[in-house]
């Protein structure tokens, strides 16, 4: 563990999903589906063209290929191409707001205590999976003479998530549509920040190895990555929960994830100073330095 240098917020004492559908899941995954549907129906839409072309970085000439794997598979009961659908970014910025790593107050401290107060002054950040932007946000906000640039596969969350820069005043970040683990888009050692942001749970391990590689590839050598995603395990009760995770909210990759051993990937990849932050509830945080001769 860091010594950390400024009080963080306190963190909740429990988790308790504020949707109804994922509060139904574990008892009641029939109903939690239709709920689902039922909220879906509702809730705000983010929609454009559908070729995507308002969702690509400058030179970049088509968007980003969907993998079978993000297409083929229900998540948290919701089925195929659930990531596609115009509420999706409303949704998603609700579930992001049910973990700790999720609330702004607690990633404005992880920024500051983990990367600021580092002496680390980023020019460019990138994060991948970046989602509706919660984190984005923050790094944003924190250094605002960066660029930070946000990328995800799903139309709608980065619709939503340019929705809220513009609600929000954020000038400094863009949001684009790509795949994390094919990043051909940037330059190698591009960015002096790297980071994810609960993405590697939701992939299988081939494509957590090429999203983790690709992330060292985009950081400059002697830059940082940061991680915020779930526990690994540590325990049979741990083992047990995930168990039931993948059971109740149909996590069809989370086992996957559990059994990858994250810091010698690192280490493989060419990383080095790899720290595990924090460990709260579901969530935890890592932070690593890419190596200089990389």
């Amino acid at each position: 563990m860091t010594e950390q240098t400024r009080p963080r917020p306190p963190l909740p004492e429990g988790w308790r999903p504020t949707l109804l559908s994922l509060r139904l899941a574990r008892k009641h995954p029939k109903l939690s589906r239709a709920v689902i549907k039922w909220e879906m129906r509702r809730a705000p839409k983010a929609t454009g063209p559908g070729d995507l072309s308002d969702l690509l970085a400058p030179g970049q000439r088509k968007p980003a290929d969907f993998p079978a794997y993000y297409v083929a598979n229900p998540v948290h009961h919701m089925n195929g191409l659930h990531w596609m659908h115009p509420s999706m970014g409303y949704r998603l910025e609700r579930m992001a707001e049910d973990f700790p790593l999720g609330k702004r107050e607690q990633i404005q401290w992880w920024v500051e205590s983990q990367v600021l107060d580092r002496g680390v002054r980023p020019k460019r950040i990138l994060e991948v999976g970046a989602g509706t932007g919660a984190t984005a946000f923050v790094y944003a906000q924190v250094f605002p003479e960066a660029e930070v640039i946000g990328v995800d596969l799903s139309p709608s969350v980065l619709r939503w998530a340019r929705r809220r820069a513009e609600e929000l005043g954020i000038r400094n970040v863009r949001f684009y549509h790509m795949d994390a683990g094919n990043l051909e888009h940037f330059e190698t050692g591009a960015f002096d920040v790297v980071h994810e942001s609960h993405l590697l749970h939701e992939m299988p391990a081939y494509q957590i190895r090429r999203t983790v590689g690709e992330m060292v590839r985009v950081c400059k050598p002697g830059g940082f990555l940061g991680f915020f995603d779930w526990a690994i395990p540590e325990n049979d009760a741990d083992w047990r929960s995930r168990e039931r995770m993948v059971r109740s909210n149909v996590e069809p990759f989370m086992l996957d994830y559990a059994r990858a051993d994250h810091p010698a990937l690192l280490a493989e990849l060419g990383c080095e100073d790899i720290v595990r932050v924090e460990r709260h509830s579901q969530s935890a945080s890592w932070h690593a330095r890419k190596g200089s001769l990389r």
